[in-house]
This record gives C-alpha cells, structure tokens and sequence, in this order.
C-alpha cells in the first residue's frame, strides 16, 4: 500500500518566540513537536516539513530591506546573514528530529530554489521525491534566494508549502500557528473574535475582508497572504491551520478530530 504525504508548515511563531528582539527558538515546542511528528511517521505517513523564520530572520529582512531586492553592498552582507541565522534554526530543528527517532533530512532552498521578481522561479523536486521514496523526511524551510531580477528575494515557506503540496499531491496540508486558526478579526485584539470552522469557496472572499495586519515584522504576508497562497496554488486540496503551542493537535488532526480551521476550495 502506497504511504500518504502529508506536508506540515511549522510556523515561525511557532518554532521560535517571534516577536523577540533577538533570535529565540522555542526549544520545548519544538522537542514536543518532533515526539508528534515521530508518532504520525509510524503510523506509516509520508511527511514533508517547512518551518519559518520568526525571531530568526524577519526583522534583520525587514530593517535592511531585503524583501525588495539587493541593490548595495551592504545588503549582500546582509544576505549572507540572514541565511546563517535559518541554517542554526534548522539546526536546532534538526536536532530535536533526530533525537527523537526521526530520519530527517535539511534541504536549504538557498542552494537548489531561485526566483523572479518575488515569484518561484526554479525549484526542482525530484531530489525531494527521491528522498520520500528512501523513508527520509525532508525539511526546509522559509529563505533568502536569489532573484534574477531584484538580486535576491524572500521565499516564504508557504509558497514552498503550496507548491510541494501541489506538485507531489499531498493528502493534507497542515499549518502550525501560533492562534487555534483563522478568525474573523484578529483574537489577540479583540477577545470576542469567533473562529471560523471551515472555510469554503463560498466564505473566503468575506472572510479576507476581514483579516488586518497586526503590526508584526513579518514579511510574508501573514496570515491573509497564508489564504491566498491557499486559494491559488491548493484548491480541491484539504488544508488545516491549527495552534501548533498546544499539545497534541497536530496528532488530534491526524486521528481526524475537530480543530482549528479547515480550508477545502474549489
């Protein structure tokens, strides 16, 4: 019997406190997380991991620029820099992987993905099926890279989510945040903000309607560009945006309990 994928994002705020000052990972969580993911791999599921930069990178981009583009010398320092702090969180990543039993692989998308004015370029997957194909689990995670047009670019890693879930055909989509889901205005302002269930392709226009930035350093869009990202590259595709900080879930998802927010467009 053919293993089923499933591609899990690790959001930023989830494996690093992302509104610190200085990079921060969120050991605990991370070593949790790694026990879940070994259980659902033995369960006899395919998985592919992408997590985010958080504290890590977002700021450093943010304050420098470079999510328009290297255009002086400084920048290119920059670049560099911000590459480094995503090796050592994956490292710290990887670590806990390990430990805990599962056979983890890194995949910096610096070295093998480029892009276009902002837009995925070349990124080339048969070095990643080849890995599922041996029992691995590859991770990567949100970059810099470079960019034939602006020099470099941010890639966020829900487009490298969206497109490996597309392209490999994964049975479920799961992104770990850090709030219980998609709500209809933002939970850490308004403490009657009501979580949507299920979002179809009836509910979403309306629904991104009322999503607003919250004044973060995140430069990827948050949690609108998550959606739309959805809404583009994963129709006719089960997609979940659950708490990722609360013990668990991930597994609830797994044995096909309620949480968080489903995502199923047409």
């Amino acid at each position: 019997m053919k293993k089923k994928l499933l591609v899990i994002k690790l959001g930023g705020a989830v494996v690093t406190f992302k509104d610190s000052p200085k990079p921060l990972a969120r050991s605990d969580t991370i070593r949790r997380l790694s026990k879940e993911i070994k259980q659902i791999l033995k369960s006899g599921y395919k998985i592919i991991l992408v997590h985010g930069a958080g504290s890590f990178a977002h700021s450093l981009v943010k304050k420098h620029n470079l999510n328009f583009g290297m255009k002086y010398k400084r920048q290119k320092y920059i670049f560099g820099r911000v590459i480094q702090r995503m090796l050592k969180l994956n490292a710290i990543l990887m670590g806990h992987l390990q430990k805990n039993g599962v056979s983890a692989v890194s995949l910096p998308p610096h070295t093998f993905i480029t892009q276009s004015a902002g837009n995925l370029d070349q990124f080339e997957i048969t070095l990643i099926k080849q890995y599922l194909k041996k029992g691995l689990t590859p991770v990567l995670f949100g970059d810099m890279v470079l960019d034939d047009k602006w020099g470099c670019s941010v890639l966020s890693g829900d487009t490298i989510v969206c497109y490996l879930a597309k392209k490999l055909k994964a049975e479920k989509v799961i992104f770990l945040s850090d709030v219980d889901g998609i709500y209809d205005c933002d939970p850490k302002k308004n403490p009657k903000a009501k979580l949507i269930p299920k979002i179809t392709s009836k509910n979403i226009n309306q629904i991104l309607k009322g999503l607003s930035p919250t004044g973060r350093d995140d430069v990827t869009g948050e949690m609108a560009g998550k959606i739309l990202q959805i809404q583009k590259n994963l129709k006719n595709q089960v997609v979940f945006i659950i708490n990722g900080l609360n013990p668990d879930n991930l597994l609830k998802i797994y044995h096909q309990s309620p949480v968080g927010t489903k995502l199923h467009l047409h």
